[in-house]
């Protein structure tokens, strides 16, 4: 059987490419995007000498930025990030920097906090780019970061205040807690008591709170001497639970909540509501449960909402939607608060062949959505939010996403009104070039700090 992950768009490119002249455009760009759109994706720069030996997770780190300004695209360009196990398979400069415990793969998020634009994968440091992406260093907050740090940090849109954890496999303590301050110094860090290394791969913070998702999904030493990509093994005698925290808290005051066993990839969003939490999240009834070379999980994750009640110790479970969803974005100005309208990506129905036929929008407070359907043989991206400069309303910007044709092999930006997100899109930037499916991104305005 052919993995699915080197086939397709799942397959990796070879060229790094730079294109500096306007790419062509379908439809009018808003003039107002001014800024690059930044995605993150694994692409290994040799195929594997077995197929058995890769899965999309452990690929190493590609950026792909979009340019916009004033109304045109005026660029297109993708890099390897120069990480150390890039450097091992190429013979290239070994990034500058302090050394990680483990060479992660830079390969699933990236984000841009106090002039730094940071290419991060769970297993590893952060990895700063330069501005335009042909170099990278390790980076550990001026020494104040010794261990992993997750993909997916939190922005207060308040504080701007960066809010972080890190699993660590290699543990005790398998997990960690931090915060950096707008100023990019980091002033909080606490490390939190697990009885056992588990992939927690997103968490949850409101503006008073933190949830950790202590569940199922356990590190297996022996999986990983064997050289597995994915060393990890569902098991549910171990229990699942969540564990919440105040913003700056320690250790001692994590209250922990056992729950029906499940996983979690990732949170929508969460936000109080009193002395509770409201926290949307994709949820798996199971995971890694499938034996090496097969999907993740048997099943697919919809749309959930726990609401975590700390006092009572106690989270009540309630489905939100059926359909196959994942890599949920929201309105950053939204993030840890209470807000209406979220946006995911379609899961094809079948696991074993991923796909991702359209994308959704949710309107919380109405109870609806509506699917954007990016025509026969096109495939899309995670979808990200970019807000309108003068929008009063949640709702009031534009939804960014790559979509893929497999009848040219080509990859488009699409750009949608989130007023009207079933489209037709008000702009399509054709690339002249493939994106392949990846994880998450960001838009980082012109001359963000």
């Amino acid at each position: 059987m052919l993995n699915p992950y080197l086939q397709g768009n799942f397959a990796p490119v070879w060229e790094e490419r730079t294109e500096t002249h306007d790419l062509e455009v379908t439809g009018a760009i808003p003039p107002e995007l001014d800024g690059r759109l930044l995605r993150n994706g694994p692409n290994p720069p040799k195929l594997p000498m077995n197929d058995e030996d890769y899965h999309w997770f452990s690929g190493a780190g590609m950026i792909h930025a979009i340019t916009l300004k004033a109304g045109r695209a005026t660029g297109y360009r993708n890099r390897w990030v120069r990480t150390r196990a890039l450097a091992a398979l190429l013979d290239t400069p070994v990034p500058k920097g302090p050394n990680e415990p483990i060479h992660g793969p830079a390969n699933t998020h990236v984000i841009h906090h106090n002039g730094h634009t940071m290419a991060l994968v769970e297993s590893g440091l952060p990895h700063v780019l330069s501005p335009e992406l042909d170099r990278a260093r390790t980076f550990d907050f001026d020494g104040g970061l010794g261990s992993p740090m997750t993909a997916h940090p939190k922005v207060d849109p308040a504080t701007g205040e960066l809010v972080f954890f890190g699993y660590d496999t290699l543990g005790p303590p398998f997990l960690r807690y931090h915060v950096v301050e707008a100023s990019g110094a980091l002033v909080h860090s606490e490390p939190v008591t697990l009885p056992r290394a588990v992939m927690m791969h997103d968490f949850a913070v409101t503006v008073s709170r933190v949830v950790f998702m202590d569940l199922p999904v356990i590190f297996d030493l022996n999986l990983a001497l064997q050289g597995r990509p994915l060393p990890f093994h569902w098991d549910a005698e171990g229990g699942a639970r969540l564990g919440v925290m105040p913003r700056r808290g320690r250790d001692a005051e994590v209250v922990w909540i056992d729950m029906d066993p499940n996983y979690v990839f990732h949170v929508m969003n969460a936000f109080d509501d009193g002395h509770q939490i409201v926290m949307d999240v994709l949820r798996y009834d199971r995971a890694f449960d499938t034996a090496p070379g097969e999907a993740i999980a048997t099943g697919l994750p919809a749309l959930t909402r726990w609401r975590v009640d700390p006092v009572a110790r106690r989270v009540l479970e309630a489905p939100l939607d059926d359909t196959p969803v994942e890599f949920p974005r929201i309105a950053d100005t939204h993030a840890g608060r209470p807000y209406r309208y979220g946006y995911a990506t379609i899961l094809g129905q079948n696991p074993e062949e991923p796909s991702f036929p359209g994308l959704v929008q949710y309107d919380l407070e109405r109870d609806r959505s509506v699917r954007f359907d990016p025509g026969e043989h096109r495939s899309v991206s995670e979808p990200v939010f970019v807000p309108s400069a003068e929008g009063r309303n949640e709702d009031e910007g534009w939804v960014l996403a790559v979509v893929y044709d497999a009848t040219t092999h080509l990859s488009d930006l699409v750009i949608l009104d989130a007023t009207s997100f079933a489209g037709p899109p008000v702009a399509t930037v054709h690339l002249g070039a493939r994106i392949p499916f990846g994880f998450h991104g960001s838009w980082v305005p012109r001359g963000t700090r």
